[in-house]
C-alpha cells in the first residue's frame, strides 16, 4: 500500500471520518476569510476573545436543552458571542 492510499483509505471506509474531513474542511474555508479580515483590520484578538466566549454559551444550549441539540447550542453560542461583542 503507498503512503497516499494509506493516508485516504480511513476517510474511504468509515462515514464518521468523511462527515469528520468534510466538517473540517468548512471549517477552515470559514475561518479562514474571517482570520484575514480580522488581521487587516488590527482587531485579531477578538476573534480569540469571541472563540473563547462561544464555548460557554454552547454548553449553556447544551445543558437547558438536555442533550445534543444544534439549535439550543447554536443559539446559546450566538448569545454569548454577541453578548462580548456588546461588551
Amino acid at each position: 500500500m503507498s503512503m497516499l492510499g494509506a493516508l485516504w483509505e480511513p476517510f474511504a471506509t468509515f462515514g464518521f471520518m468523511r462527515r469528520a474531513l468534510v466538517a473540517s474542511v468548512a471549517l477552515g474555508m470559514g475561518a479562514g476569510p474571517v482570520g484575514v479580515m480580522l488581521q487587516l483590520r488590527r482587531m485579531s484578538l477578538i476573534g480569540d476573545a469571541m472563540s473563547h466566549a462561544i464555548l460557554p454559551g454552547a454548553a449553556v444550549g447544551f445543558l437547558l436543552a438536555g442533550g445534543l441539540s444544534l439549535t439550543a447550542m447554536g443559539l446559546g453560542g450566538i448569545v454569548a458571542g454577541l453578548g462580548v461583542a456588546l461588551l
